[in-house]
C-alpha cells in the first residue's frame, strides 16, 4: 500500500519525517480506543501542508494552497461506521483535516487522487472539493475546495 510506505519510509526517502521536516507538514494518526479490549487501533493517517501549486485562478498564476499530501483509512475501517450515526472513520478524519485547515492560511484547500479511485473523489465531493482539469499522465486528478 503506497500509503503505509510513505508513513513508514524513512529519511532519506521521501515520507511522512521528510515531508514533515522538508515542507513543515502535519501529520496526523488517526486512533479508536477500545476499551473493553484495553487496546487501541490505528483507524488511519492524514497529513496538511501549504504548497505552490497551479490552481485555476483567471490570471493563470501559481499560489501557495494548503494541500493534503496523503490521507489513508486502514482496510478494517474503509466504508466503516463509527457509532449508530452512521458517520463514517473517513469522513471524521476529513472533517479533521478540514477544520484545521479552515484555522489557517492560504484559504484554499488541495489534494491529489488517483482517477480510478471512486470512492475517495465521492468523499472528497461530499466536503465540496471541485476537480480541477483533466488527470495527469499518472491518472492522477487534482481537487480544490475553497475555504472561504
Amino acid at each position: 500500500m503506497a500509503a503505509a510506505d510513505w508513513i513508514k519510509a524513512a529519511p532519506p526517502f521521501d515520507g511522512a519525517l521528510l515531508s514533515i521536516k522538508k515542507y513543515h507538514n502535519r501529520v496526523w494518526l488517526h486512533f479508536i480506543d477500545v476499551p473493553p479490549l484495553n487496546e487501541s487501533h490505528l483507524v488511519g493517517f492524514s497529513s496538511l501542508g501549504v504548497a505552490k501549486m497551479p490552481v485555476p485562478y483567471p490570471d493563470g498564476s501559481r499560489r501557495h494552497v494548503q494541500y493534503i499530501p496523503m490521507l489513508a483509512v486502514a482496510s478494517a475501517f474503509q466504508g466503516k461506521a463509527i457509532d449508530d450515526s452512521g458517520r463514517k472513520y473517513s469522513v471524521a478524519i476529513m472533517e479533521h483535516i478540514i477544520a484545521t485547515a479552515s484555522m489557517l492560511r492560504p484559504r484554499d484547500l488541495c489534494l491529489q487522487v488517483h482517477a480510478d479511485n471512486l470512492s475517495a473523489i465521492s468523499l472528497y465531493r461530499q466536503f465540496d472539493f471541485q476537480s480541477i482539469g483533466e488527470p495527469d499522465g499518472r491518472k492522477m486528478l487534482r481537487m480544490l475546495k475553497r475555504l472561504g
